[in-house]
C-alpha cells in the first residue's frame, strides 16, 4: 500500500497549527513519525506530504496537495489536533462529503478506544487536503489540544498508540500479529525541474485569481499570460514574490508584500536597465523579465 502522510501544519508562521496546553504542530510530527515507522516496517510506501515552512496558510495548503497528487497513492491521511473553547473534547475523522467508510470509523472507534470521546465521521468537503487530493483521503483531529482532559489522555497512551489505531484501521490488521520487514532501500527523490520562485507564483496565481496552471516552475506562455497588472498600491502574496524577484537581481526591499513608493522606483530602476517603458507598473513586458529572473 503506498499511503500519502501530512503532519498538519507549518511548524510556525503562516499555516501553523493550534495552540494550548498542547502545541498542535509539534504533535501531529509525534504522531506522524510513529505512523510512518510502523507503516514502513511493515513493507508499505510512504510519501511524505509535509510542509514545515510556508509563505501563507494558502500556500501551505496548495503544496501539500501537489505532493500528494504528483503520486498514485492509495491513502492520503493527515493529522491534527482540534481546539475550542477548552470544553470541547474527543477525537472525529473528516472524509470527502463526510463518507462513512469502514476505515474511517474504525479510525474513530480505535482512537476512542485509548480513552477519548469519539465524535464520529464528519463531512470534510469544505477541508482544502480532503477536497483536493486524488486519493481516497482522511483528516484525523486526535483530540483537543486546549482541553486539560483530552491532554491528559493523551499523554498517558502516547503518540504511537494514536498511531497504531490509524495503522490497525487502514491495513485491517493488529500491530502485534504483523511480522516487521526490512524497509526498502530508499529511492532518491528528483529534484523537480523549474524555477522555485516560478512554481510559487503559479500556486498564488491560481489561489488567489483562479488560474488553472501547472505548478511546474516553468516560465512559459501561459503562466505569463496568467500574470496580472500590479502598480503602486497592491497588495498580497503576488506584490511579495515581484519584490522577492526584485531582491534576488541585487534591490534592497522590504519583503511586506505590498506596493508602495519604494517598490515602485524599483521597478522603474529595473524596467531601465532591460530597455523597457519606465512606468513603474509590473505589465507583461515586465512580468517576462521577472519570470526569466536574470541580472543585468
Amino acid at each position: 500500500m503506498k499511503v500519502g502522510v501530512n503532519y498538519g501544519h507549518t511548524l510556525n508562521g503562516p499555516g501553523s497549527g493550534a495552540v494550548g496546553i498542547l502545541n498542535e504542530s509539534a504533535e501531529t510530527r509525534n504522531v506522524g513519525n510513529a505512523f510512518v515507522d510502523l507503516l514502513i516496517k511493515n513493507g508499505h510506501e510512504v510519501v511524505n506530504c509535509t510542509i514545515d515552512k510556508a509563505s501563507s496558510q494558502n500556500v501551505y495548503l496548495s503544496q501539500v496537495v501537489e505532493m500528494a497528487n504528483r503520486q498514485d497513492l492509495d491513502y492520503f491521511i493527515s493529522f491534527h489536533f482540534n481546539v475550542y473553547n477548552g470544553k470541547a473534547f474527543g477525537t472525529e475523522v473528516y472524509t470527502y462529503e463526510g463518507r462513512q467508510f469502514e476505515d474511517a470509523l474504525e479510525v474513530c472507534a480505535n482512537i476512542s478506544a485509548l480513552g477519548f470521546a469519539n465524535r464520529g465521521v464528519k463531512n470534510g468537503t469544505g477541508l482544502y487536503v480532503v477536497k483536493k487530493t486524488k486519493a481516497k483521503s482522511m483528516l484525523i483531529e486526535c483530540c483537543f489540544v486546549d482541553n486539560a482532559e483530552d491532554v491528559e489522555t493523551y499523554r498517558r497512551v502516547g503518540p504511537v498508540a494514536i498511531a497504531e489505531a490509524v495503522y490497525k484501521a487502514i491495513t485491517n490488521t493488529n500491530v502485534e500479529t504483523v511480522q516487521p520487514q526490512p524497509a526498502p532501500a530508499p529511492t532518491p527523490t528528483p529534484k523537480p525541474s523549474g524555477d522555485d520562485w516560478v512554481r510559487c507564483l503559479q500556486i498564488e496565481l491560481n489561489n488567489q485569481l483562479g488560474k488553472d496552471l501547472v505548478v511546474d516552475g516553468i516560465k512559459g506562455p501561459k503562466t505569463l499570460n496568467a500574470c496580472p497588472t500590479v502598480k503602486k498600491g497592491a497588495k498580497g502574496g503576488i506584490t511579495k514574490l515581484i519584490q522577492e524577484r526584485l531582491v534576488s537581481v541585487g534591490f534592497n526591499l522590504t519583503l511586506d508584500g505590498i506596493f508602495g513608493t519604494k517598490t515602485k522606483n524599483a521597478v522603474k530602476v529595473f524596467q531601465k536597465n532591460r530597455g523597457l517603458t519606465e512606468d513603474g507598473i509590473v505589465g507583461p513586458k515586465t512580468w517576462e523579465w521577472l519570470l526569466k529572473g536574470t541580472k543585468m
